[in-house]
């Protein structure tokens, strides 16, 4: 049991870095507890072993392999899941800072630095390789969406994108926007969902009749990972380290990026060109916007006279 002592982080990331190595009715208590994470597992360990029909030894094995000292800790790093989840900005709303501007520049370097290591340190390199590779993959569709908020990152992924490949569609996080969506989505289609605490559920449940219909889908979450992690192929947590009071989005942003400038290598010449034709069309259209102005300054300008 050693080789699982030095695992960190919450326990759905304990369990995405051990998933494969469990036994199967190690893996049906994992079924148990993510489907009602995190409190399926603040139940006394003989509920949860009923629950995953198997025997409490059996579940203190798991909690064992997940890095936890027996089933006490493991229901406190729980506990204190809860109350993550439960952030709220107003809760941590910024105090006047009296040591002045430099003191919140050097705060700010500090936090944002250390959520890029965190970033970049615990994105999975196979999972980031394989939604690389689907995303340029010119002949399956792409769908992209986000909740309230992180719909602005979806928004940017799908817009640069679609500069790079076709078939890619932005669904905007409103009821009728995702119902429709669903139509076309079957197995070649991939999908990127953004997820962030306290976790949509509209959100969550288009993603997952996403996945009943058959499609991919890469989840970019936080540190505590989405309910839709357990169900995504990829999943790809970002830090949401900044100054408060509103978690931050800069890392997913940066992940978003990332993710763009991998697939235009993948794509390769076709992307070029594709973007080459994007820039002679806004160039044409902007040409087109100057002389419409300048011939309107001509006819505001001319005398009346010789109208």
């Amino acid at each position: 049991m050693t080789e699982f002592a030095t695992l960190e982080g919450t326990v759905a990331q304990r369990i995405r870095r051990i998933r494969h190595s469990l036994a199967p009715g190690e893996m049906r208590v994992v079924e148990a507890l993510v489907e009602s994470y995190p409190t399926a597992g603040l139940v006394p360990i003989a509920q949860l072993a009923a629950e995953a029909d198997v025997s409490a030894p059996t579940a203190l094995r798991l909690v064992g392999k997940l890095g936890f000292s027996g089933y006490g800790a493991f229901q406190e790093a729980l506990r204190a899941e809860v109350q993550t989840r439960l952030f709220s900005p107003v809760a941590v709303y910024p105090a006047a800072d009296e040591a002045g501007e430099e003191s919140m520049l050097t705060a700010a370097s500090t936090l944002y630095g250390d959520g890029v290591r965190w970033t970049m340190t615990n994105l999975p390199v196979d999972e980031v390789r394989e939604t690389v590779t689907a995303l340029a993959d010119a002949s399956r569709p792409v769908i992209v969406s986000g909740g309230r908020f992180s719909s602005v990152l979806a928004t940017q992924l799908a817009r640069y994108l679609h500069m790079l490949r076709p078939g890619v569609h932005e669904v905007e996080p409103t009821s009728g926007d995702l119902m429709a969506s669903l139509i076309d989505v079957d197995e070649r289609t991939i999908a990127v969902v953004f997820d962030f605490r306290r976790y949509q559920q509209s959100t969550i449940d288009w993603a997952l009749a996403v996945t009943e219909r058959g499609a991919q889908l890469a989840v970019v979450t936080d540190m505590y990972l989405s309910p839709l992690a357990s169900s995504a192929n990829a999943v790809f947590p970002v830090s949401h380290s900044g100054l408060g009071p509103f978690d931050s989005m800069a890392h997913g942003f940066m992940l978003v990026e990332l993710l763009v400038s991998l697939v235009a290598k993948e794509l390769g010449e076709p992307a070029r060109d594709r973007l080459a034709e994007f820039e002679q069309l806004q160039l044409a259209e902007e040409q087109d916007r100057r002389q419409t102005g300048k011939a309107r300054a001509h006819v505001k300008n001319e005398p009346k006279g010789s109208r």
